[in-house]
């Protein structure tokens, strides 16, 4: 098997694998009781919260456990639009479904008003086009870091510049961009990242809500994790989530470099038939590409059979019927959109399976 779908989940490291089995079997208490093996399993999680504070310098107070990056969205999106009477939310064209969800929710039900920005030519909110949409009602921005479909990178301080003097908090969806690129999350009203994304297990996401921010969680009389989220704690997913993230953090500069190689080495090697799609997004571990007749799932499934992992479009979405929003801001017509395909590098591909799959890719699909 030759894996090109890190963007929809990596695999487990080994270190996170042998700390999840040791912590499993040895803290399987449940970290809010109040005898000794709660307590060594709540000091634990403590001890996690510190560490992931250390890493993104922000305080421990405003981390939020949660099931993945979906809740991590929609909980932090929903607890920041609470805390303004203001109903509008700008939002980008090009995030992940969880969030288009969660505003649409919020739109039928509370009477929001969800505004898309523009984005220019390379899918880019610049700070000129927010500043430009911001009006006085406008209670919360929406922009994702990394988009998962192409690999375009918001400039987010750049833009929450733009956002803090005008008192309106940015929330950012951080799942493909966290210890994959530099990114500094710090001033940020919240965000959300997700442990399988950098080798840590499913189910255990990361909500950040800054303890500075007006905020309001959904549930009423719940005492979990600040008041945000109700339920126990999956001790061993935090855990390994935690040293997933430190390792994943240390290796990002190796890490960007080997994928970047790994992009370059495929676009040369491609067919001139073969279109890449936004070859200038600046992160290189996902490379979009348009096939001259063949649909994307088509060739995924019949490239499957040969052992080859990838897909098209985010796997939360491959069961929507309607065009990929991102591809569409970047002016692809759907039938276009049809043809796509993403291949998405991690640091344990090799150069001797980009060969092999450009082959492959180059007989059947140019």
């Amino acid at each position: 098997m030759i894996y090109f779908d890190h963007v929809a989940t990596t695999p487990m490291s080994q270190e996170a694998l042998d700390t999840y089995r040791e912590v499993a079997e040895n803290f399987f208490a449940n970290s809010e009781s109040l005898h000794q093996a709660g307590n060594a399993a709540g000091q634990l999680v403590e001890e996690a919260k510190q560490k992931i504070s250390d890493l993104l310098a922000i305080p421990t107070e405003g981390l939020v456990f949660t099931s993945g990056g979906t809740e991590a969205n929609q909980l932090g999106i929903r607890c920041l639009a609470a805390g303004t009477a203001k109903k509008e939310i700008l939002v980008s064209p090009l995030e992940h479904s969880s969030v288009y969800q969660i505003l649409n929710y919020l739109a039928d039900t509370a009477a929001y008003q969800i505004k898309f920005l523009p984005v220019d030519q390379k899918g880019h909110v610049t700070p000129a086009i927010l500043k430009q949409a911001i009006s006085d009602q406008t209670g919360l921005i929406v922009i994702q870091a990394v988009n998962a479909i192409t690999g375009i990178v918001q400039d987010i301080h750049a833009l929450n510049e733009v956002a803090k003097p005008a008192g309106i908090p940015l929330f950012v969806d951080a799942v493909q961009g966290l210890a994959k690129i530099p990114l500094n999350l710090s001033e940020l009203a919240g965000f959300s990242a997700s442990a399988h994304k950098f080798n840590g297990p499913k189910s255990c996401g990361l909500l950040y809500l800054s303890p500075q921010v007006i905020t309001k969680a959904p549930y009423k009389y719940v005492f979990q994790q600040n008041g945000f989220l109700p339920g126990t704690l999956a001790v061993p997913e935090i855990v390994s989530a935690t040293v997933a993230l430190s390792a994943a953090w240390q290796a990002m500069d190796r890490n960007l470099k080997h994928v970047g190689r790994l992009k370059k080495q495929l676009l040369a090697s491609l067919a001139p038939t073969i279109r890449p799609v936004a070859t200038w997004a600046e992160y290189p571990g996902v490379c979009g590409l348009i096939l001259p007749h063949t649909p994307g799932q088509s060739a995924a499934t019949s490239m499957g059979q040969q052992g080859f992992c990838f897909s098209t479009v985010s796997a939360c979405s491959i069961k929507d019927p309607r065009p990929d929003k991102s591809l569409a801001a970047l002016g692809l017509t759907p039938e276009e959109n049809d043809r796509y395909i993403r291949i998405s590098f991690g640091p344990s591909n090799q150069a001797e399976e980009i060969t092999a799959f450009a082959k492959a890719l180059n007989e059947d699909y140019s």
